[in-house]
């Protein structure tokens, strides 16, 4: 039977896996800069640490999935009615997609344990710091676990070739259970984003200062909201990926997971550098009154 190529977001892909790792990186270095050459801060490094990580392993992820999209991943490819995958391809896509989870989950996993970090920092409620730190712990843990859940859940044979399910059962963990974990995972993960972007404006609006200083920190902190939705259409792809439905094929699917899941951690790096851009915008705003001072 022929194939042909429906829809298809494979240049979207390419543009969004290489702008936006490059903005997350600009936003690290701004961080970086404000907090050690500006503010001069000696401790409280290690949720930049874990930020750089994230993005190191976010970068793996985009490239990954660059090399998917090569192979029909983002393309929407039919025999007919059916969704097709042409056989030369179902090795690399399903090597390279195990390869993806276990990096693109641990990225998502790491960049939250950055904001929590950076949230335990901020809050000054002792029961506010041992909730964080329980729940950051709870979280990781279950994103890490389904992580690894996802790269064994079928493994090589001895021979060295890949073993598929319908070949070789005993060798595959249940696809009905790995389907529901999987998609439990990305559910809470997604519900915990929101969680997060609400914690620094509950947080914040309680503490002693200024309205206008309240105010401009919230707006700071909001921009976690946009990781959240991010998250929530990567979940909303992923379902859509794991129960076709007969409007999203599966290959076009999975590429708006990697996709969305590449803009959540992205996102999310930015979110959480932007509220130690203060120091640079003191200073941009002093210059400014300077340079206004100075004209004749």
């Amino acid at each position: 039977m022929e194939l042909k190529k429906g829809k298809t977001i494979v240049l979207t892909m390419w543009g969004t896996m290489i702008l936006f790792p490059v903005l997350a990186l600009v936003f690290i270095i701004l961080r970086l800069y404000c907090r050690r050459w500006l503010k001069k801060a000696t401790t409280g490094y290690l949720d930049d640490y874990v930020l750089i990580f994230s993005w190191v392993l976010m970068v793996v992820t985009s490239t990954i999935g660059l090399m998917l999209a090569k192979h029909g991943v983002g393309t929407a490819i039919m025999a007919g009615e059916e969704v097709a995958v042409e056989p030369e391809v179902m090795h690399a896509l399903l090597f390279w997609t195990s390869n993806l989870l276990l990096f693109g989950i641990n990225a998502i996993a790491f960049s939250k344990v950055s904001w929590f970090i950076t949230l335990i920092r901020l809050v000054v409620n002792c029961r506010q710091k041992v909730a964080l730190w329980m729940l950051m712990v709870f979280s990781t843990t279950l994103l890490l676990v389904a992580s690894t859940f996802g790269y064994y859940q079928c493994h090589f044979l001895p021979d060295g070739s890949w073993s598929y399910p319908e070949m070789s059962d005993h060798r595959c963990l249940d696809n009905g259970v790995a389907i529901k974990i999987s998609l439990v995972t990305s559910i809470y993960s997604t519900v915990l984003e929101f969680a997060l972007a609400a914690v620094p404006a509950y947080v914040v609006w309680n503490l002693p200062l200024k309205q206008s200083t309240k105010i401009g920190i919230i707006c700071a902190t909001s921009v976690a909201f946009v990781s959240a939705m991010m998250g929530a259409l990567r979940t909303k792809a992923y379902y859509d990926h794991l129960f076709p439905l007969g409007k999203l094929p599966e290959m076009y699917s999975l590429g708006c997971v990697i996709m969305f899941a590449v803009l959540e951690v992205c996102t999310t790096i930015i979110a959480a550098s932007i509220p130690f851009f203060r120091p640079l915008v003191k200073k941009m705003a002093k210059a400014y009154d300077e340079d206004e001072l100075s004209w004749p």
